[in-house]
Order: C-alpha cells, then sequence, then structure tokens
C-alpha cells in the first residue's frame, strides 16, 4: 500500500478517496459509512472527522477523512464521467457510486494544523501539477523519451521542459492582454461615469 510507504518513511499524505481501494475505519475499528455523513454536507463548507486505514503489517494509520459537497455542474461532470466508465466495461452505475459523486473527499495523515480548507488547498494545486505535465506529454511528446544515454536524456527533458515553461509564459502574457492595459471587471466598470 502507498500510504504505508509514505508514512513508514515519515511522510504525509493527502490523496483523493477511492471507497473501494482505501476503506476508512473509526477508532473502534468499524468500517465508516460514509454517504449518511456526506449527505449532511452544507454547499461550500467542508466538514472533516477522524477516520484510519488499515497498515499492511498490521495496526492501523491515522488520518483524517475531509469531505466537501461539489456544485450541481462538478456533480453533473463527475456522474458523466461515472456513466462513460461503466459503459465501456459494460456495467452499471451503482446507486451508492452514483450518489457519492455529489461528493468530493481525500484522505489525509497531515497534522490537524493543516485545515480541511489548506488541505483541500494542497490536494487542488497538486492536481494543477498533474495538469500541466499531462499537457506537456500531449503536446510537447514529454511522454516519449527517444535518447538511451542518461546525460543525452537529460538533455532532453530539461530542452522540453525549457520549451514549455515558454509556452506558459507566452499563453500567460496573451490571456492578460488588452488595448487599454487592463482586465475589465466590475472593479472597474464601477466607476464608469466618473
Amino acid at each position: 500500500m502507498g500510504v504505508a510507504h509514505v508514512t513508514d518513511a515519515h511522510g504525509d499524505v493527502v490523496v483523493r478517496l477511492n471507497r473501494q481501494s482505501l476503506p476508512l475505519f473509526d477508532g473502534e475499528g468499524y468500517r465508516l459509512d460514509l454517504l449518511p455523513r456526506f449527505q449532511k454536507l452544507p454547499l461550500g463548507r467542508p466538514q472533516e472527522w477522524r477516520a484510519r486505514v488499515r497498515h499492511p503489517g498490521g495496526g492501523w494509520i491515522a488520518g483524517r477523512l475531509i469531505a466537501i459537497r461539489r456544485s450541481a455542474q462538478a456533480t453533473r461532470l463527475a456522474r458523466l464521467r461515472l456513466e462513460r466508465r461503466a459503459s465501456r466495461k459494460q456495467r452499471e452505475v451503482s446507486r451508492e457510486a452514483w450518489k457519492a459523486a455529489a461528493y468530493f473527499a481525500v484522505w489525509t495523515s497531515l497534522p490537524e494544523t493543516f485545515s480541511a480548507l489548506t488541505t483541500l488547498e494542497l490536494y487542488r494545486l497538486r492536481w494543477q501539477i498533474e495538469v500541466a505535465f499531462k499537457r506537456m506529454k500531449s503536446i510537447l511528446g514529454l511522454g516519449h523519451l527517444p535518447k538511451k544515454d542518461p546525460a543525452s536524456a537529460r538533455a532532453w527533458l530539461h530542452g522540453k521542459l525549457f520549451v514549455s515553461l515558454l509556452v506558459e509564459r507566452m499563453v500567460d502574457a496573451a490571456q492578460a492582454f488588452s488595448p487599454w492595459g487592463y482586465r475589465l471587471d466590475a472593479a472597474t466598470q464601477s466607476g464608469e461615469g466618473n
């Protein structure tokens, strides 16, 4: 189990909850029933509960379950992904999975000094890095390493990463450009007519 590997090395994890591959247990050793907890979540306010996982070598790994209700649009997208995945496998989406798609949850071993909001933000930032690497793999061909020599491979990767950073910088600059030198938003428009 990857969680045990990290925590055994004195690290901490923030992982997206997969109810099948990472079952969670309460302090008494009973498996947590998550949906009744999630259904009470107000929109925009994450909640957290103490939850532990089994260590493959015996014992427990302590942590916290942090969950938040998804927006209606995010719920629709999550359910659409569920339906696509089920269709590819020629299965039906379970009623429980359909309900659970309305929520997003992570499990973390981080100490409680990291609030629920901070922990969710850490996960969101990690996801932005994932998206950037996926983009680099698809647009720049970073997923295929045509070099065998370590020094040559390193130089090739450095070049690809440099090009990727230049592209990101150009895209950011293009998005910020406007002929009048600033972005129009509610704050700048409120001064119209003065």
